[in-house]
């Protein structure tokens, strides 16, 4: 068979591999002769006409696209328009949106003809053997269609022995130069990738549909597994690469571990990943920094104890504060997210962040106002309070659509530039030279984030000023949350 995978078509400076794609691709290269290409058509800034072209060059049997809330509907733009240009293409949809909204997507869109819920590695490669075969695919895990009018389902589906996935297939989007820049800006150095080290989030944050997504299925690969990827990287000429794992830091020996075979293969590579910060202790950190993690990427949210029993985050201020300091201590680049907009969430809670993200002075800061996203507690609680209206679920929704008793739009868009300003003064002082001075001493991508964009450094100010400059890594899923998935849309 033929088979192309897609991203949504869009535009970007976010420039991350399809990791979940790729990782498709892989597991069907591993069984199967099958031919399959994979077109990032966001990394690419493809339209969707520019990509229905690219699809009709390949004419293929099965096309298969990934999709989040946020591209749900440019997703069903696309897939609408490949069946009409080539309707004997079967159409196959996954990724985090399409998990929780299957049977919705097969009524309201009939030219889907299957949707596989949670990781595909096991029921892709399964799927192209039945319509292969011609039989009908109701074994397939995660599997998802109608049948004469008829739902045939299958649980969500994850994958517990990771190491048993065959590595990433890379080299179907190696013409592609992958990156990060905002703006501009430059925030990422030489060759770039992305990896995925453990899959799944036990936690129980209201506002992130990971959980659900994984069960709350914390799974890792082993250290050894790892290490033998990063390497396989480096002789490829990967200079960095950011772990997307939900919770990176959540083992502290397999962490251990993971950096003791770096340094003892003699890994030259720099790391971005994501920790909780009651998962980060100095020494782990300090021993994760001597192994080329330079980048560590925090979810705080607030600081007012409600707000965080709200959002079930599971933290306090106090431990945020101490891993801030700790990481950048230990000579890390820090960067931190923030929510604003929780119903239980007054203006004065708010005001609180806004001081705290001034006096902590991270390297990097997003001020998120937060999303309603479908998969999540939150979510949950709005569809049994019947504010949910029948169509809201195929794009995503900012709080102040849901309530109108809380901040006002304009109100929360002014504390999230408030946020950025206090950001920018937390700078702006005697102790935030000496912490620069430091990390351009201690930290090899902080240097270049700094050197590389020496000249544009007015520009730098004036955007982060005017809320346009948010992070030093992007956008989230959920408000991200983690940084992404293996199996998310980017």
């Amino acid at each position: 068979m033929k088979v192309v995978l897609s991203t949504p078509p869009g535009r970007t400076t976010e420039r991350w591999p399809p990791l979940g794609l790729l990782y498709l691709a892989s597991s069907v290269r591993a069984g199967r002769s099958d031919t399959i290409r994979v077109i990032d058509a966001f990394c690419e800034n493809l339209s969707t006409a520019d990509l229905i072209r690219r699809v009709l060059r390949e004419k293929p049997d099965l096309f298969g696209m990934n999709c989040s809330t946020h591209t749900f509907l440019q997703t069903m733009d696309a897939m609408k328009a490949v069946h009409s240009t080539l309707p004997e293409t079967r159409l196959v949809l996954g990724g985090f949106h399409a998990t929780f909204a299957a049977e919705r997507i097969l009524r309201a869109y009939p030219f889907i003809d299957f949707v596989i819920k949670g990781e595909a590695e096991r029921g892709f490669p399964k799927l192209l053997a039945h319509l292969e075969d011609g039989t009908m695919p109701a074994d397939v895990d995660g599997i998802t269609y109608l049948q004469d009018g008829e739902v045939v389902s299958q649980p969500l589906a994850i994958n517990q022995d990771l190491d048993a996935l065959p590595f990433p297939a890379r080299d179907l989007v190696e013409d592609i130069a992958y990156g990060y820049a905002h703006n501009g800006i430059r925030l990422t150095f030489g060759k770039f990738t992305t990896l995925c080290s453990s899959r799944g989030c036990p936690f129980r944050c209201t506002y992130c549909s990971c959980a659900a997504f994984s069960q709350r299925r914390w799974r890792p690969r082993s250290p050894e597994n790892v290490v033998d990827e990063i390497e396989e990287l480096q002789e490829k000429g990967y200079e960095c690469a950011v772990f997307v794992d939900d919770n990176f830091t959540l083992k502290h020996k397999r962490v251990e571990e993971i950096c003791r075979l770096l340094r003892e293969r003699k890994v030259r590579m720099r790391f971005y990943c994501e920790g909780r910060v009651d998962h980060s202790p100095y020494e782990l950190l300090r021993t994760m920094k001597q192994a080329g993690f330079d980048v560590m990427y925090y979810g705080v949210e607030s600081v007012s104890p409600h707000v965080l029993e709200y959002y079930k985050k599971g933290i306090t201020a106090e431990k945020s504060r101490q891993a801030i300091a700790d990481a950048k201590r230990a000579g890390m680049l820090v960067v931190v997210s923030y929510i604003i907009g929780a119903p239980v969430e007054s203006r004065e809670d708010i005001l609180r962040t806004i001081r705290f993200i001034q006096e902590t002075r991270t390297h990097g800061i997003q001020v998120n106002i937060l999303d309603c996203l479908i998969g999540t507690p939150i979510w949950e609680d709005f569809v049994r309070a019947g504010v949910v209206k029948p169509d809201d679920w195929k794009r995503n929704h900012r709080i102040y659509e849901y309530r109108p008793d809380g901040l006002s739009r304009e109100a929360l868009e002014d504390l999230a530039e408030k946020g950025y300003g206090a950001y920018v003064q937390g700078w702006k002082s005697r102790e935030g030279v000496r912490d620069l001075l430091r990390l351009l001493r201690n930290n090899p991508t902080g240097r270049k984030v700094i050197l590389g964009n020496l000249l544009r450094v007015p520009k730098v100010w004036r955007m982060s000023r005017e809320s346009h400059l948010k992070a030093a890594l992007p956008e989230r899923e959920q408000p991200q949350t983690p940084l992404a998935s293996a199996t998310r849309a980017r």
